[in-house]
């Protein structure tokens, strides 16, 4: 199973890419690309809600340490995230890895 690595509120932990959270994820903004434009948008309860379906927990359970840590610092790897799980919840290198091995 993936992981994509955080630090919320000084504490390091991992999102996981699992298909609970990739559903959780799709359902939040109606598809992954609508979830993207959420996290673009600076929108608070997407990064709440997208942060506790990587870790397993409640939207509430982890929106003030998403607050205090800051949405500018989480927008990046929350937003790999999101991309992961569109890809089956593999990183998205080991798709353009795999295309140009079969090139060569």
């Amino acid at each position: 199973m993936s992981e994509v690595e955080i630090t919320l509120k000084g504490e390091k932990v991992a999102l996981r890419c699992t298909l609970k959270a990739a559903k959780a994820v799709n359902a939040l903004a109606g598809g992954y690309q609508n979830a993207l434009a959420r996290l673009a948008a600076m929108d608070q309860d997407a990064y709440s809600a997208i942060v506790a379906a990587g870790l397993g927990r409640r939207p509430m359970d982890v929106e003030q340490a998403v607050y205090e840590t800051g949405l500018p610092v989480l927008a990046q790897p929350v937003s790999t995230f999101v991309m992961m799980l569109a890809n089956g919840g593999k990183p998205l290198d080991d798709e353009v890895e795999k295309s140009s091995e079969g090139e060569a």
